[in-house]
Parts: C-alpha cells; structure tokens; sequence
C-alpha cells in the first residue's frame, strides 16, 4: 500500500516539475506573445498540480478549493493578456516582442 502510494506521489511530483520546465522553456525560448502566455498558463497548471499533489500526500481538501480559485484567477488573466495581445497586434501588426523594442511611454 504505502510503495503504490508513493509511487503516484512521485509520479505526480515529476509530471508537474515537468510542466514547470517545459513552461520556462516556452518563455525563454520563444518571443511570440502567445506563446508567452501558454508557457505562463503551462507553468501555472504544474502548480496547480504540485499544490493538488501535496494535499493528496497530506490528506488537506483545503487545497482543492484553493486550486479551483487558482483556475478562476488565471482565467481572468489570460483573458486580459490576450485582450492586451489583440491590442498589440491591432498597433504595432506583429506580435513579436522584439518590435516592441522603441515603444514610448
């Protein structure tokens, strides 16, 4: 019993270390806002998971409750960085963060 449940234990700290991984390669590898995005929403499910994975591990139901309000927020900030992408693009016509480069302020 307690080798199975270590085994998911550990399974779950690994999918979600490689979520956060695959989540910081995506921002620093790529420089199209989108992508930045995903790599920022990629990086927050693997929280979301380390956190879930946790409370399994220590039998907290707090946690779940904090997952779904998690979920909530990162959907309002998707949708304004994408609203703020749609701006971009309307403005400048690429979403390429390096055109961004001689914005004034």
């Amino acid at each position: 019993m307690i080798n199975r449940f270590l085994l998911d234990y550990w399974l779950l700290l690994n999918g979600a270390a490689i979520l956060i991984f695959i989540g910081f390669y995506c921002i620093l590898a790529r420089r199209n806002m989108i992508r930045l995005l995903i790599g920022l929403e990629i990086i927050a499910k693997g929280i979301c998971l380390l956190i879930v994975s946790g409370s399994y591990s220590a039998r907290i139901l707090v946690a779940q409750a904090l997952v779904i309000t998690v979920i909530v927020i990162e959907v309002c900030v998707m949708a304004i960085g994408l609203a703020l992408v749609i701006k971009a693009y309307k403005q400048a016509g690429s979403i390429d963060i390096r055109d961004f480069s001689n914005l004034k302020g």
